[in-house]
């Protein structure tokens, strides 16, 4: 806890920064007076500068800023200062509007209702237990339960029947609260663990639900409230007196922890996580200095602390298994790892081939990270890096800003997966095959490196690659993985528009639209969906909103197949013009020339379009995009030649 003479100092420095209108500088300052102070003052103090500096927070920092509407059945004003300076620190500006006490259903079923009219980027839906289920209490008073199952599915229709509803009218994003398990039950702590119909049972069946529920709603996301209540204890979440006194249902002292908690959940309908993680080795991988201690005084294994750093590998194994990429940045000798991961294999959850790359030599770190970086065809702001170093850890922050840091304790191992589980970076609301396979496509690309370097031309190299490119509906890819490609791909991605599910839903069925994905695999696997198309007809023109590919594509032709494929299908459709866009930014330089490079025209439009677009157009009367001649196609026979 910081002095009040600190406290002081950073509120003046807080207060300095706004009214230089220094959106870095306020939330800097922010950071380090939230950090060590919990008193609701300074939260509110914050809420009140940030209000403030909104045009600055989104032209310095790159805020998003979400018009946030909150569908209620308990009393939440008291919390929305701390949710608005979490969102801050996130990098989010929420314009907020509550809804009527109580009023959920007409709001989300009415067309014209407060929430329709308001036309939100989000809606937050926090409801209580007896709102949703107020008879579950009752059911499970006896201990048997007789009309449980029942409720529970009743439960879940009417919930089904309110998000369909909203969402058939609405593309907003959705953040769906989930119900906490009440701490008091006549059943008592010994009848809530033994009795099948429990009241606890009962919640937690009825969230897994809601939870799947949500999956199948486009755009929306599960909050699970319960599990954050469990973590900070159900015993402190609510104030009982608050509660029947205003209805308020969290305690004041865990405002900001819930509202981080909403942050993070909303957060993974708007951003991709990170694709990389790097780790150091010594005192991070394993305990100790392998060129001081040797492979067999390393800790790591069974006994403690060797036990602290298993736990780590493994929690590392665990966030491969679902794609993201694990590589080694350390400053070592590779001879003497090498040795250490053969030597002590039995007491490492982890090999060398665990990891799609490493960077192990007395490199700076930066460097090191860069080489990856290209390596792999990933932008930095994909990565990672876990090191117990500050000095390492501070010079890749400022020599490295993109990249993520997570300083760890070098004498407290046991804290090792605690502080990385509590980082946001790998957070993901679905997982799709393609991301499991991730790792083996990017072993496999390494592997098309190599025959590259063999082949004695480009053509030649391509042919024997046995491409095979099977497109297909967004809505098949799963949508998810359509939606992931938009919010992740930024090297060869035209327009960057990150389109929702639903707009990209809204591509696929409209009439003369196009949502389109494009899967491949070659000699040395399945890569998976790779790439995007959103196009939509306009009278005679056919216009591309969307075109990307995964970086990992880049430089086989399939970019080049996907234009084909929609221009294929536009001229079907009646098109006679194809109309492309392209719209600049730091990272997606590699396909500035895309269309200029497939026979497109550059022209002004004759209406008002964005000042940072430019249009091409192919006349597709007179020629259209050929599939290059190493690609074969299959799924279906309109695609033959």
């Amino acid at each position: 806890m910081q002095s009040d003479a600190e406290r002081k100092e950073l509120r003046r420095g807080i207060q300095d920064a706004i009214a230089r209108q220094d959106a870095v500088g306020a939330v800097g300052f922010a950071r380090l007076l939230l950090a060590a102070s919990s008193k609701p003052a300074d939260g509110m103090f914050c809420a009140t500068a940030f209000a403030g500096i909104g045009d600055a927070l989104r032209d310095q920092l790159g805020a998003r800023r979400l018009k946030t509407y909150v569908v209620r059945s308990v009393t939440v004003e008291p919390v929305l200062p701390a949710l608005m300076v979490e969102a801050v620190l996130a990098n989010y500006v929420l314009e907020l509007q509550v809804g009527g006490y109580g009023s959920y259903a007409d709001e989300l079923l009415n067309s014209d209702s407060s929430l329709a009219r308001f036309k939100p980027d989000m809606v937050l839906i926090v409801l209580d237990l007896e709102e949703i289920a107020g008879r579950l209490p009752d059911l499970c008073a006896d201990g048997i339960g007789a009309g449980v199952e029942k409720e529970i599915e009743e439960c879940a229709t009417r919930v089904t029947q309110l998000l369909r509803s909203y969402r058939s009218g609405s593309s907003a994003r959705i953040l769906f609260q989930g119900l906490v398990v009440p701490d008091c039950t006549s059943l008592g702590d010994v009848g809530e663990a033994n009795l099948p119909h429990s009241l606890t049972n009962a919640v937690q069946r009825l969230n897994q639900r809601l939870a799947a529920l949500c999956g199948t709603i486009t755009d929306c996301v599960f909050f699970d409230a319960d599990r954050l209540a469990a973590r900070h204890g159900r015993s402190r979440w609510r104030d009982a007196r608050m509660f029947y006194a205003s209805r308020l249902a969290v305690a004041a002292d865990l405002f900001r922890d819930y509202s981080r908690g909403l942050v993070r959940t909303f957060s993974t309908l708007y951003r991709a996580p990170r694709k990389v993680l790097c780790t150091d080795l010594d005192n991070t991988l394993w305990g100790g200095i392998l060129g001081e201690d040797g492979p067999d005084g390393i800790a790591t294994g069974s006994a403690f602390p060797g036990n602290c750093y298993l736990a780590y590998q493994e929690y590392l194994k665990q966030l491969s298994s679902r794609g993201i990429l694990l590589a080694i940045v350390s400053k070592n000798n590779e001879a003497d790892v090498r040795e250490a991961f053969h030597v002590r294999a039995a007491d490492l959850a982890l090999s060398l081939d665990s990891f799609v790359a490493h960077k192990i030599n007395w490199n700076e770190k930066a460097d090191s990270i860069r080489e990856l970086a290209k390596e792999l065809s990933l932008g930095l702001d994909s990565f990672v890096l876990v090191d117990d170093s500050p000095e390492e850890c501070e010079a890749i922050r400022q020599q490295l800003p993109e990249v993520a840091v997570v300083e760890t304790p070098a004498q407290e191992p046991w804290k090792l997966v605690e502080i990385l589980s509590e980082q946001t970076f790998f957070d993901a609301a679905a997982v799709t095959e393609d991301d499991v396979h991730r790792a083996e496509e990017y072993k496999a690309q390494a592997r098309r490196a190599e025959l590259a370097g063999s082949a004695s031309s480009r053509d030649e190299f391509l042919a024997s690659l046995g491409i095979v490119c099977n497109f297909q509906s967004a809505l098949d890819a799963p949508l998810s993985r359509a939606v992931q490609l938009l919010a992740k791909t930024n090297q060869f991605n035209l327009t960057t528009r990150r389109r929702s599910a639903a707009e990209v839903e809204e591509f696929a069925t409209a009439t003369g639209g196009q949502a389109v994905v494009v899967r491949v695999r070659d000699r040395f696997g399945d890569a998976g969906v790779v790439g995007l198309a959103l196009a939509r007809i306009h009278g005679d023109s056919c216009a591309l909103d969307s075109l990307l590919l995964s970086c990992r594509a880049i430089g086989r032709g399939i970019e080049t197949a996907l234009l084909a494929y929609v221009g294929e299908q536009a001229l079907q459709a009646g098109a006679k013009r194809l109309v492309g866009e392209f719209i600049a930014t730091k990272k997606n330089a590699p396909c500035a020339t895309f269309y200029s490079d497939h026979g497109f025209t550059k022209f002004v439009p004759s209406k008002e379009a964005p000042s940072n677009s430019e249009f091409y157009e192919l006349d597709l009367t007179a020629s259209h995009p050929t599939y290059p001649k190493w690609i074969t196609l299959e799924g279906n026979e309109s695609y033959e030649r």
